[in-house]
Formats: structure tokens, sequence, C-alpha cells
């Protein structure tokens, strides 16, 4: 049986949505989900995918990605929503509020966002997503306040890394920002993908704990062999689409095939 934990992102943009598929990843055989508490700020409307020639004089249908519409930040009650999921999801959290400066959707200030993460530390959540780039000052404060209630996820999103060096000298310089280092580098091809594999084989038999991935072509390679690398975390997804591959990304059904097969569970 491998340590590695799985993790389901939830997608949802509504508590309800949200708590309906984290009893889908629960089923699936979820560890935990994470509640991207970001999405509730914006309103998902999906695109009609296109007709377009390709270079062949061929028509082919093309999909398009949708839009996010911004909602008032005033719109979401914070201390209802949380206590609706505390309520609706029966498996561990971990509570993320992601930045548009971070790659998410929370809009607001940077104080408010702070105070979210606080409530959610207050509610006694199993996990929190603390980006290392948070001011010194409130990152120390929401740590100071999680206790043994609450385990701190240190986030950091980068450029794709130049080398394996390159990542395991950040996650040593960041050892002591959570118990578990999670690094997702952006826009990696195959080659930038091998950094980040080597870096998790390297770091393998640490005492830090990390969860590895890449956003791209090969960046899932770190999550499908999570249990050889000894991987604290693998996040997957619930979506079901042929373009996870090239986005680095895994389905929770196939991760847990894929495990199988290769005989680490």
């Amino acid at each position: 049986m491998t340590d590695s934990l799985i993790c389901a992102t939830l997608r949802g943009h509504s508590v309800g949505d949200m708590i309906r598929d984290a009893s889908r990843a629960t089923a699936a055989g979820a560890d935990m989900v994470e509640v991207r508490f970001d999405n509730l700020y914006v309103n998902r409307i999906e695109v009609d995918p296109i007709v377009v020639t390709n270079a062949d004089g061929e028509e082919v249908t093309e999909k398009q990605p949708p839009i996010m519409e911004e909602r008032p930040i005033e719109d979401i009650n914070v201390e209802e929503s949380i206590e609706s999921l505390k309520e609706g999801i029966q498996i561990p959290v971990v509570f993320t509020c992601r930045s548009t400066e971070e790659g998410g959707y929370f809009h607001g200030d940077e104080g408010a966002r702070v105070g979210i993460l606080q409530a959610a530390i207050d509610s006694e959540v199993s996990w929190v997503d603390l980006e290392i780039s948070i001011a010194q000052k409130a990152r120390k404060t929401l740590m100071d306040s999680c206790g043994d209630s609450t385990s701190v996820i240190a986030s950091s999103h980068l450029p794709a890394a130049s080398s394996a060096d390159e990542i395991v000298d950040f996650v040593n310089e960041n050892s002591s920002a959570g118990k578990v280092i999670k690094c997702c580098y952006q826009g990696v091809e195959h080659s930038s993908s091998l950094h980040i594999f080597e870096a998790a084989q390297r770091l393998s038999d640490a005492e830090v704990q990390v969860a590895l991935m890449g956003h791209g072509p090969g960046g899932d390679w770190t999550r499908i062999h999570a249990p050889l690398l000894n991987q604290a975390m693998v996040y997957t997804t619930l979506d079901r689409d042929y373009s996870l591959v090239k986005r680095g990304q895994v389905n929770i059904n196939d991760l847990r095939i894929a495990w199988g097969v290769l005989e680490y569970e």
C-alpha cells in the first residue's frame, strides 16, 4: 500500500457543487479533497465549440475555454460557506484560496484573502494551503494560529526550472514553511519535466515532505509515479478530458488504475 495521499481538487463554483464533487471524489477513493474557495468568486460560463479549417483543409471542432465572470466579493458569506462545506464533506479538506496573482480567481485585496484563510484555520480545517509568497508577517500569524488542528501545505507556482538542482535548493530553502512543500512548475515541456522527476527522486529519502508537479507535457510523471518517488501527496482531478495529459494533470480513476497496473498499491 502506498503512503502517497490522493487529493482530488474540486472544480465547483458553488458550495453545493463542491459538496457534490466531494462525494464523487470520496467514492473514487480520494484520501482528501482540495476546496478551491476562490472558485466561489467567479461564475463559469461555458462557450460553444467552434468549427475551424485545419492545415489540411479539413473542418475540425475546437473546444473553447470557458469565460470566468467575476462575482462581487461581498456576495460570498465566508463563515456560512465554510460551515456548509465542513458539514457536507466527510473526508479531510485542503482549504485553498488562490489569488489572481497566483493563478487563482480571488480578485479581492490581500488582506481580505488572508482573512478568509484565517477563518478556515479557525474552523479547524484539516489542511490549509499557504503560499510561500504571502507576506512574512501575515504568513507567520496564520502559521502560528494553526496549532495542532491544521496542517500547512506551503505552495509555490513557479516558471519551469532549468535544472533539478534549482528545485531541490528551493525545497530545502523553504523546508520549514509547512508540513508539505508543494511546487507546481508552469509551462513545462518534457525536458523540464525531467528536472522535476529527478528532483523528486533526489528528495525521496529526505526528511522534508514534498508534492512536486508540472503544468504541461510530462508534468504528470511525478503524479503517476508518486509512490515510487515517496511523494507526500498527489493532486488529481475529477475531469475527464483528452487534454489532461497535455496539461500534466491526471484523473483520479485513471491514477488508481495506473497504480494498480504498476503494482504501487
